[in-house]
Formats: structure tokens, C-alpha cells, sequence
């Protein structure tokens, strides 16, 4: 497990290095660039939300060791609480600064879905830049307005509205007067077999330890 002290960058070069990976090796997968990828472990890059799924897909591995920084989660109970004082918070410098995630469900592995609350300061975020991921999106505006961009179209949003998008379209959202919160979902596609076995495989060998006993 990695100290608590972790960074996203410090977490990438453990994972990368656990599993016997170069820098070219999981820059190969992800398809970026062994330079960019060095910035990363270097703390010379902080990436966005949808780059690190991209790196966790190529690694094998859940998201939320980007966030908890540990790699060997168990796995979950059927349901998770997370308060409010006790969200996972992350400034994101990829896009440049202005943006700040809170990762509502860190402490669960093995999802199918990443709940973030994102808030974007206008004032200090770059727009120049947009993000794509695999998977789909949910997006809920909770407070303020925004322009929300998915390929060629743009969505006028006011707090209360949503919107459902494939997150392989270039997609970014863009504040109207002021910063803006919203509740992003992420919907990410399945998981390696290896991860959605480990379940399974844990449950039958405590089955084992039990009858052993």
C-alpha cells in the first residue's frame, strides 16, 4: 500500500512498476505519450479526471487507487457512505486550474459508476481544452450555469438540469457568470476480467478456509 501521503503521480509509477511495466508499456496501452506519462510521476502534470481512467484501464486496475492511493482495495460491502466531511478531494492542474473534484464514493472498488462533485472557477480555468473518455457521462448542475459542449453541439444548462452524453465525444463545461457545481457520473466500460473475477475468487476461498476449518 502506498503512504497516505501519496500523489497520482507517486501512484501511477508504484502500479506501473508492481506490475513489470515501462513508462513505453502503459504508454502504449493508454495511448500517450512516454513523455507525458513521465510528467505525471514526475508531479510535473497533474491529469484530468479522464485521463486517469484511461491509465487505470491500461493498468488493470479501479480508478479510486488515483484518490485513496491504495492499490489493493477489498472488496465492497453492498453499500457505501460517504459524509460530506469525508469526501476525497482533488485540485485538477490538467486542464489548468480552476477545476476541484471531490470523489463522492472513493472508498468503494470495483464500480461500474465514479461520482465526482465538480466545481469550475471560470476565472482561473483554461476552456481552450476539452476531455474524452471512454464510457458515458451524467452531468447535474447543482449551483450556477453553464454552456456544456459535446462534439459540435452546446448545451445552455441552469442549476437543476442534466445531461446524458457518450463520453468518447469531446465534451467540456463552459461557466456563465460565475462558477458553476455540478454532480458528474461517470459510467465506465466494463472491467478486465481479472477485476471483475477478484469477487468471486475472494468468496470462494474464504468457502475453502471455512470447510478447511
Amino acid at each position: 500500500m502506498l503512504p497516505v501521503t501519496h500523489s497520482v503521480g507517486e501512484t501511477l509509477r508504484f502500479l506501473r512498476l508492481r506490475q513489470g511495466l515501462t513508462l513505453d508499456d502503459v504508454a502504449g496501452r493508454a495511448k500517450f505519450t512516454r513523455g507525458f506519462l513521465s510528467k505525471i510521476e514526475r508531479g510535473k502534470s497533474s491529469p484530468p479526471i479522464a485521463t486517469l481512467f484511461r491509465l487505470a484501464t491500461a493498468l488493470g486496475v479501479d480508478p479510486t487507487v488515483f484518490f485513496t492511493g491504495n492499490a489493493s482495495l477489498p472488496a465492497s460491502p453492498n453499500a457505501l457512505l460517504t459524509r460530506a466531511g469525508d469526501r476525497t478531494r482533488m485540485d485538477d492542474r490538467g486542464p489548468g486550474p480552476g477545476y476541484t473534484y471531490e470523489a463522492l464514493a472513493a472508498r468503494r472498488s470495483l464500480k461500474m459508476m465514479e461520482p465526482f462533485l465538480i466545481t469550475v472557477r471560470p476565472e482561473e480555468a483554461d476552456f481552450t481544452k476539452t476531455f474524452r473518455h471512454a464510457g458515458e457521462e451524467f452531468v447535474f448542475v447543482i449551483a450556477g450555469k453553464m454552456d456544456y459542449r459535446v462534439g459540435e453541439e452546446l448545451f445552455a444548462m441552469n442549476a437543476g438540469d442534466s445531461l446524458y452524453f457518450d463520453a468518447t465525444k469531446p465534451h467540456a463545461p463552459l461557466p456563465r457568470g460565475g462558477a458553476v457545481t455540478f454532480l458528474a457520473i461517470f459510467c465506465a466500460p466494463p472491467r478486465p476480467a481479472a477485476m471483475r473475477d477478484r469477487p468471486k475468487r475472494a468468496a470462494r476461498a474464504k468457502g475453502s478456509d471455512k470447510r478447511a476449518g
